[in-house]
């Protein structure tokens, strides 16, 4: 083995995802510089154009280097940069998004030359995977205690597609020949360690309360200032109501009318009092864990007001509607679960404004509230079980593949 070629491949590897982990506090700047000099919409190009690059060199690899004729290869390579490009397009709302895909497609490059030096099975595609998804996960966890960063389970799953969609290129797309088609009881052991650490450390971030993080704050007070970070989890309850659709809230139905009625004078004097304060400090000051009711309805009217905002701005009439659709749903929750609270503070709308907002829509069809939709809706209690479950699956799978009698007969022999 040439040590060289293996220390240059595993520094590269180092030195990809130390660069991801180093961008995370520099994001929001690069972001707003972007934005500002060439428009947001930048970042999404990018990235369709290091696929397209990446694309056409994979193929010329293919036809000039390693000249393979099987329309599959083609077919595989050209499948997977068509998921790229799908859902880059799917996040150009949020163009910015799409940059996990250009991180994670590059590291999974990464991943693959170096671990192709000592695993040599199919193993290897699942390893990278799994390795990728590592690293995504803790990218996240470095961004929720970053200021004016959050963790995002969506965003954990984007990092991963990133790497895996590379690895689907190189396995189908390449197919290269130093890697057999065996598996062996060796190869499961890995692959089972590597899966068994994401879902443990995915089961903690679930975990990982408002109301836990402030319970090891108060054991450790020099991590206090991970208390003003948006939560890294919280579990909601979804509802449904005929006239508006679907939203989600950590209260109860009846907990919001009951402290709509409790507390709207003191939650008024609030919402009036930081009326012209900044928005996200008003969220820092007021946290989930312990103003719930509050945190969720200064949520909604911000939500409610930008979408006026949109509709004001949109250039289309089917942009407007849209935007009006949303505000006056907003808005309806509003009045129907924060009723009290509401028309006590200052953000309240004129019933001629709800009426002329109400006749632009159309106020039958069914509408699913953003806020609070990233909360989990799933038990904590199902997650841990199901976690449980797997790993005992795993266990049980290693056990059968590691005894002598089975690795003799088993078609997964090394």
């Amino acid at each position: 083995m040439n040590k060289k070629k293996k220390f240059l491949a595993w520094l590269w590897l180092t030195l990809c995802t130390l660069a991801i982990f180093l961008i995370v506090p520099l994001a929001r700047t690069i972001q707003k510089f972007v934005s500002a000099q060439w428009g947001r919409s930048l970042f999404g190009y990018s990235v369709l154009a290091a696929t397209g690059a990446g694309f056409l060199c994979l193929v010329c690899f293919l036809v000039f280097r390693l000249k393979i004729r099987a329309p599959s290869n083609y077919l595989w390579l050209t499948a997977v940069a068509c998921l790229y490009v799908y859902f880059t397009l799917k996040l150009w709302r949020v163009p910015e998004e799409a940059v996990h895909f250009l991180e994670y497609g590059l590291l999974g490059f990464f991943l693959f030359r170096a671990l192709s030096l000592s695993i040599r099975d199919k193993s290897i595609y699942l390893i990278a995977f799994l390795s990728g998804s590592l690293v995504g996960i803790f990218d996240e966890i470095l961004q929720w205690m970053i200021p004016n960063r959050y963790w995002d389970f969506r965003d954990a799953g984007l990092n991963a597609l990133g790497v895996g969609l590379f690895e689907v290129a190189v396995w189908k797309g390449i197919k290269p020949k130093i890697i057999s088609e065996k598996f062996g009881s060796r190869s499961i052991r890995k692959v089972s360690v590597l899966l068994a650490i994401n879902l443990l450390i995915l089961g903690v971030c679930a975990s990982n309360t408002p109301r836990r993080v402030a319970g090891y704050v108060n054991r450790f007070p020099f991590l206090s200032f991970l208390l003003k970070e948006e939560p890294m989890s919280e579990f909601s309850q979804k509802h449904k109501d005929p006239e508006i659709g679907v939203f989600y809230s950590r209260l109860s139905l009846e907990d919001l009318k009951r402290t709509d009625e409790e507390s709207s004078d003191h939650y008024a004097q609030v919402l009036r009092d930081w009326k012209d304060k900044d928005y996200g400090q008003f969220l820092s000051v007021h946290s989930p864990l312990i103003h719930p009711f509050l945190y969720e309805m200064r949520v909604h009217i911000f939500c409610r007001d930008q979408k006026e905002e949109e509709a004001q701005k949109a250039t289309d009439d089917k942009a407007r509607r849209e935007a009006l659709f949303a505000t006056c749903k907003e808005n309806l929750i509003l009045e129907k679960y924060f009723t009290q609270t509401l028309q006590k503070s200052s953000y309240a709308w004129s019933e001629e404004k709800t009426r002329s907002f109400e006749a632009l829509i159309d106020k039958s069809k069914p509408y699913r509230s953003p806020v609070s939709a990233g909360v989990l809706h799933i038990s904590e209690k199902t997650i841990w079980v199901s976690i449980i479950i797997i790993l005992i699956g795993l266990a049980v799978l290693n056990f059968f593949y590691t005894r002598p009698k089975n690795r003799q007969n088993s078609p997964l022999k090394e």
